[in-house]
């Protein structure tokens, strides 16, 4: 329909219909003529043979669909009426109340409530979402055709995702979400799928994976393929997997999963399982749960394996650890006073850990060691001691058995051994070395 004339303003007036109704109805598209900065509307309409009409707008373009609320505005378009068609071309706008868009070319499938957006796609919607890319595809919701709308992004768009439509209450975009792929999909705006080279990327974190799922209404994310998620905070981490579940609130993490090859890292910590269960506060580790095949924690000189462990690192600074189901920890000896290329060990049905952060005056920096560790439930424990007469040497050993075993370290070295209910074992000091003229003698034997 061509109204040559009449002001879109007065355009809507004159509906009176409720909105919910008129959008059942299907687009009747308005060409309004208009002069704006001297140039007004010029059409062009041809029928072929078969009756079939096509009009032709240059100068202004504003469109609408008669009483549904959106409009669209270009330099130039074509409108096929019969075929619910209509193509604009260059400076196009397209805004209605959830969603307005820009870029050099726009198809509207009016039938199927359908508009295809090419070259330079800007866009927003009204829950806040920004994004840009080459082409973007958007359906509307529409009574009778679908619930709700949608859009699809191809060719490596950027979508950034904020609470609220001017971001942060700030003023900034510190709480939004940035998201970049090869293909993103959303519905309502509220759940979104990426795929082909997903990067996530907020204040608090950046995930890479092959494929994502994004639901901002409970502010969940779940990464597939390669998934990788580095954290931001004031502590660095890492985590893998082949699944990982990203969970938030305000746009700050509470619990991330690793699921199937997990592998955690902190700088005092290295936590290696099938699935592995960070909690955080103040975008930070405070815990970390580890369970499914064999958990096996590494740190600065001791490593730690069991069928499940439960870490205490309150502001990400490892203080204990539970090791539960077959549990054992070995620990690199002081090469510089032992000679020995086996590891001291603890094991028990049970261990728990616990460690102290010092700081390094030598090598400048925090460095976390084990301050003692108990084993309980079958417990036994392997200990190789430095020299009795001082120097480097050959180990003393000492090996325990009982129901509990607590060892204490210090300064990384071990300070005693305290075995509790039937106790046993077995304390061995290297033979001195016979350095007699006899001795010398035998040694000369053929």
């Amino acid at each position: 329909m061509i109204r040559p004339g009449i002001g879109l303003a007065l355009l809507c007036a004159a509906s009176a219909a409720p909105l919910a109704a008129q959008d059942s109805r299907p687009c009747d598209v308005v060409i309004t003529g208009v002069t704006r900065n001297g140039v007004s509307t010029r059409f062009t309409s041809v029928t072929d043979a078969s009756g079939r009409r096509t009009t032709y707008v240059g100068g202004v373009v504003d469109a609408t669909c008669e009483g549904q609320g959106n409009r669209l505005l270009a330099d130039s378009a074509e409108h096929f009426a019969d075929r619910g068609l209509l193509i604009l071309y260059h400076n196009v706008q397209y805004s209605e109340a959830r969603v307005t868009m820009t870029s050099d070319k726009m198809t509207y499938y009016t039938i199927e409530e359908r508009l295809i957006a090419e070259g330079n796609v800007q866009g927003r919607t009204s829950s806040g979402t920004r994004f840009n890319g080459p082409r973007m595809e958007y359906s509307r919701a529409k009574p009778g055709l679908r619930a709700q709308p949608s859009w699809v992004a191809v060719g490596r768009p950027f979508v950034r995702m904020s609470p609220s439509e001017t971001g942060a209450a700030s003023g900034t975009d510190a709480d939004s979400t940035d998201l970049t792929a090869d293909r993103v999909l959303s519905v309502n705006d509220s759940l979104v799928w990426a795929s082909g080279r997903v990067v996530v990327d907020r204040a608090d974190m950046r995930a890479t994976a092959d494929s994502a799922t994004v639901d901002n209404g409970i502010e969940f994310i779940r990464l597939l393929r390669d998934p990788r998620i580095v954290g931001k905070g004031e502590r660095t981490f890492t985590l893998e997997g082949t699944v990982i579940d990203v969970w938030s609130k305000d746009r700050q993490l509470e619990r991330v999963v690793a699921a199937d090859s997990g592998v955690a890292v902190s700088d005092s910590l290295t936590l290696r399982s099938d699935t592995v269960d960070l909690r955080f506060a103040e975008q930070m580790i405070q815990r970390v749960f580890a369970w499914g095949t064999r958990a096996t924690a590494v740190g600065q000189g001791q490593e730690i394996q069991s069928d499940s462990m439960d870490v205490r690192m309150p502001r990400q600074r490892l203080e204990a650890l539970h090791a539960t189901g077959s549990a054992v920890a070995l620990s690199v000896v002081d090469s510089q006073r032992v000679d020995s290329n086996e590891r001291d060990w603890i094991a028990g049905d049970r261990l728990v850990a616990q460690f102290e952060t010092v700081r390094d005056s030598t090598l400048g920096r925090d460095e976390t060691r084990m301050r003692e560790v108990v084993a309980t439930g079958a417990a036994r424990a392997f200990y190789q001691l430095p020299p009795s007469g001082g120097g480097r040497g050959s180990p003393n050993l000492s090996y325990n058995r009982g129901r509990s075993i607590l060892v204490r370290f210090d300064s990384g070295e071990v300070s005693s051994v305290t075995v509790s209910e039937q106790a046993s074992g077995i304390y061995l000091e290297p033979a001195a070395a016979d350095t007699s003229a006899a001795a010398r003698a035998r040694e000369k034997r053929p």
